[in-house]
């Protein structure tokens, strides 16, 4: 015969009871009978709902005597919940895979409109700008212009003279070996000017400039800044956007021209002291390859570039979301997005032109 434990609930059910009753039902077995006597309880807590909640949980043979008045009440809001054992792990479908992939294409192709629309709007308002002179803060153009252009030329310079003296070298091993010392000045003079400078500049603007754009408005937006210039009457995309764009795009033929000159002078040195190749010959011997076409050509795709990574820096500052978090998010995937860009576009270039 299975003898039946049975319990008395003190008057006082609260959490200064709870654990000298756990400690009396350690030692009982999960399947033995078991009542609990709830009628003499005057006042309870969170507690003794847990505890009671703990016992219909892990005890199969409970039986609750004389439950009646708040008790009663209290544990039908507050049922015991499903052990973690008793969910069931969602099953993978078709049909979940088809949300998700339908999810994110959706979401995708928002981005996706949403930075073209800034694209266009962009275009738009620079014009507006340039017949009307209306629209952004004055002065603001040449702040950009001092940051983006003169603040850029160290680091531009120093990357372009690596290249050029990397690729000298590298060249000038290979040439070597073929009795063909001259033709590197052709290799560095339109490696440079047309697809390496241009390159580089971009790579170097997305990551100096393009940051700091997406930064700065996505900490706007943040603020509510940016709400703020809609409440005065601005339109934010212009206000913010149109000194960049026009700064950029005076900014990156003086850094292109600076970059093709140092780049161009670093392959000179190289020349000089590896293949005996005087500053003369390597000059008289680039221009019979590289013309003032291939110095434009490799101005435009620069402007392109730059002009990708002020509308790529401003897409991702204003789509920023809510939090400090998102805005180390947004630039981060600024300068991961403009880079991206960059490259994709060259490669279309190079399709076009070659």
């Amino acid at each position: 015969m299975i003898h039946t434990k049975k319990l008395t609930m003190p008057p006082d059910f609260s959490i200064r009871q709870i654990p000298s009753l756990y400690e009396e039902i350690q030692s009982l077995g999960r399947e033995e009978p078991l009542e609990i006597d709830v009628g003499n309880i005057e006042t309870f807590d969170s507690s003794g709902v847990a505890f009671l909640n703990y016992l219909k949980k892990n005890f199969s043979n409970l039986a609750i005597l004389n439950l009646h008045g708040d008790l009663a009440k209290v544990l039908e809001l507050f049922p015991p919940g499903t052990s973690s054992k008793e969910i069931p792990s969602p099953k993978p479908s078709f049909n979940s895979f088809l949300e998700g992939f339908s999810r994110r294409l959706t979401k995708f192709r928002d981005r996706f409109h949403f930075f073209f629309v800034l694209l266009a709007d962009e275009i738009f308002h620079s014009f507006q700008y340039i017949l009307k002179r209306r629209g952004v803060y004055p002065g603001e153009i040449m702040n950009q212009l001092f940051y983006m252009g003169y603040n850029s030329f160290p680091i531009v310079s120093v990357i372009s003279l690596l290249v050029g003296i990397t690729i000298s070298i590298t060249s000038a091993e290979q040439l070597r070996n073929f009795g063909a010392d001259i033709y590197l000045a052709d290799i560095v003079g339109f490696g440079m000017v047309r697809e390496l400078v241009p390159l580089m500049t971009g790579i170097i603007l997305a990551g100096k400039i393009g940051a700091s754009i997406t930064a700065e408005i996505s900490s706007m937006k943040v603020l509510e800044e940016v709400d703020a210039l809609k409440t005065m009457g601005l339109i934010p995309e212009k206000f913010l956007m149109v000194p960049r764009l026009i700064a950029i795009t005076l900014a990156v033929p003086l850094l292109v021209a600076v970059a093709n000159i140092i780049g161009i002078f670093g392959g000179i040195l190289v020349a000089q002291f590896a293949s005996g190749i005087t500053p003369d010959m390597f000059l008289r011997e680039m221009f019979t390859v590289v013309g003032l076409s291939d110095f434009f050509i490799g101005l435009f795709k620069t402007v392109v570039f730059g002009w990708i990574i002020v509308v790529s820096s401003g897409y991702k500052g204003f789509s920023v979301e809510r939090g400090a978090v998102g805005v180390g998010i947004a630039t981060t995937e600024s300068v991961v997005l403009s880079i991206s860009l960059i490259i994709v576009v060259d490669c279309a270039f190079a399709l076009v032109l070659y």
